[in-house]
């Protein structure tokens, strides 16, 4: 077997444990269960590390992950927080880049999903269980350690949560992560939330950016 189809086996192998790793991933995020995120699927002692989870901001290096993750995980705890609690995540329109030296990749996935949750549906509403849509994107970055792909950076951008019966041309922002008290992030969130008045295309072509480069 030639070089170039040895290496074509091996990104392909990249490729497909990347893809079981965010599903382990969603796996977890449905469950709730942060830590397993944190001690299990991170590099989580990596000082590159990062997590971004929409508004909440980004969180930058191993302490501020650890301690965001660890107050995520906690506020899911109680009762109150899971009664009626629906927080799916279908990952779709994959695509994963590997570096050269295949240590280190890059994926992104849009989200379409339905989600039931404490929302605020209306302007002026006071927070109630809502059933909404959630759509956004992953653009994560991967970094292999002894061997095996670990989550090195999670950046998940909101482009819209409505209410299901309203839609995201009548009310594309429901909803907002609850800040955690006594953290606070590295850098501020990066916002994408569609509004039916935005022209969201340059040079006439539409562009929900950012978008991963074609090679690490």
């Amino acid at each position: 077997m030639d070089a170039k189809t040895l290496e074509l086996i091996r990104r392909a192998a990249d490729v497909e444990e990347i893809q079981q790793l965010m599903a382990r991933y969603v796996q977890n995020v449905h469950k709730m269960d942060y830590l397993t995120i944190l001690e299990k699927l991170m590099a989580a002692d990596n000082p590159e590390v990062s997590f971004e989870y929409m508004e909440s901001g980004m969180y930058c290096g191993p302490e501020q992950v650890r301690a965001y993750l660890t107050a995520l995980h906690e506020s899911f705890q109680t009762p109150r927080d899971k009664t009626g609690y629906m927080g799916l995540q279908h990952l779709t329109t994959p695509k994963i880049i590997v570096s050269e030296d295949g240590q280190r990749a890059a994926g992104e996935w849009t989200i379409l999903s339905p989600w039931a949750m404490q929302a605020c549906p209306y302007p002026g509403n006071a927070r109630k269980l809502t059933a909404l849509w959630f759509i956004g994107r992953y653009s994560n970055e991967f970094i292999k350690v002894n061997g095996e792909w670990k989550i090195l950076k999670v950046h998940l951008v909101s482009y819209a949560r409505t209410p299901f019966e309203e839609g995201w041309i009548r009310q594309p922002d429901a909803m907002r992560i609850p800040p955690i008290p006594h953290l606070r992030p590295d850098k501020p969130p990066r916002y994408y939330t569609y509004h039916p008045d935005c022209v969201y295309s340059s040079d006439n072509i539409y562009n929900w950016g950012p978008y991963l480069p074609e090679k690490l």
